[in-house]
């Protein structure tokens, strides 16, 4: 997470001369509510206090990116504090401030890097809202410069702060709206983070999927499943192939890692208004590591028209995001097109033929 920058209470302090246990105590004396950022070679990251107790931590190894948060974070750095080649820095905050920060560094990516030149922000909010979302959205300028975090508590924004150049972070609830709109204007890239109580009502849900899946299998068995089940327990296995392609191809000939699953997660939200079983804020689907997972509800050829059209909307957004590399966007379309025939029984059998093939003629 992006951290704030509050009042500076010390800076620069440098671990050769100073007594990190001893500071703590003087800080805890003072009743002191603030961030302790801390930087090493190898390691880096900060201590949260809320009038005067440490209420948690975080340290990040600057090698793997690997991170550790809680009492293992405060002990590496008091263990680490009697190295001579550390630097530290006091920012002063508000109590409430320190607390809505620290209960939310444990959290996943939802979404990296979306473009306000693809997403409206206005709807990305509003999922959010529906979804109940807990967690934050960083948000930067397009030449990648920190703008500042908005904090969401229940779908709800709760706080954010902006961060001046040399000035300390401004926190403020009332300018959201004002700062939400400046954005959209000027351009700006949202990274958009889902905070521990979400992860773990995830988790839970993974659970209930897995249930159901067994579920499933109890009716196959018992001859209960409906062709509508029956239609997507084929189609599922016949997209998932053809999304694993795409992403392989287009990873490997943009020479970008991670640039399909980025770019089709964009067009999932442009699609999900009219396709509202693939919108990723609800998580009824997913593709992730080559698989798809889908425990929404959706017909055949429903199902087809919203994978396809995503895909073609993937395809728009590749010719943005690669302007000088067309080769992309024009081995995908080839790529699409060849796999639809090599699955053309299936697909005319399902009766889901003519609206694959209208999409993709």
């Amino acid at each position: 997470m992006i951290l704030p920058k509050g009042e500076v209470r010390h800076q620069n302090l440098l671990t050769a001369y100073t007594d990190l246990s001893a500071l703590l105590s003087t800080l805890k004396s003072e009743s002191f509510s603030g961030i302790l950022e801390i930087e090493f070679p190898e390691k880096k990251g900060a201590i949260f206090i809320d009038s005067g107790e440490i209420v948690n931590a975080e340290i990040k190894e600057k090698s793997n990116a690997e991170t550790t948060i809680g009492p293992d974070a405060i002990q590496a750095f008091l263990t680490f504090s009697n190295q001579k080649d550390g630097v530290l820095n006091v920012y002063r905050l508000l109590p409430e401030q320190v607390a809505l920060i620290a209960n939310h560094l444990k959290h996943e990516v939802l979404f990296k890097e979306l473009s306000t030149d693809f997403t409206r922000l206005d709807r990305l909010l509003l999922k959010l809202k529906e979804d109940k979302h807990n967690g934050f959205i960083e948000v930067l300028t397009k030449e990648k410069k920190v703008l500042g975090v908005l904090f969401v508590e229940g779908g709800d924004p709760v706080e954010m702060f902006t961060t001046p150049e040399s000035e300390p972070s401004v926190f403020g609830r009332k300018s959201i709206p004002i700062f939400v709109e400046n954005a959209v204007k000027q351009g700006a890239i949202f990274n958009v983070y889902r905070s521990q109580s979400k992860v773990l009502q995830k988790h839970r849900k993974e659970e209930i999927k897995e249930e159901t899946k067994e579920k499933i299998k109890e009716e196959i068995k018992g001859g209960k499943v409906t062709p509508r089940g029956e239609e997507l327990k084929e189609l599922i296995p016949i997209f998932q192939d053809i999304l694993s392609k795409s992403e392989k191809l287009v990873d490997e000939a943009s020479k970008r890692r991670g640039l399909f699953h980025k770019v089709f997660k964009e067009s999932l939200i442009e699609k999900s208004e009219e396709f509202t079983f693939l919108d990723p804020f609800v998580g009824e689907f997913e593709f992730k590591e080559g698989m798809i997972h889908f425990s929404g509800e959706a017909g055949g050829k429903e199902f087809t028209k919203g994978i396809l059209e995503c895909l073609n909307t993937t395809l728009l957004l590749l010719e943005k995001e690669l302007p000088k590399n067309k080769m992309v966007s024009l081995k995908l379309i080839a790529g699409i097109k060849f796999s639809l025939e090599q699955h053309t029984e299936a697909l005319k059998r399902l009766g889901v033929d003519a609206v694959a093939f209208s999409i993709f003629k």
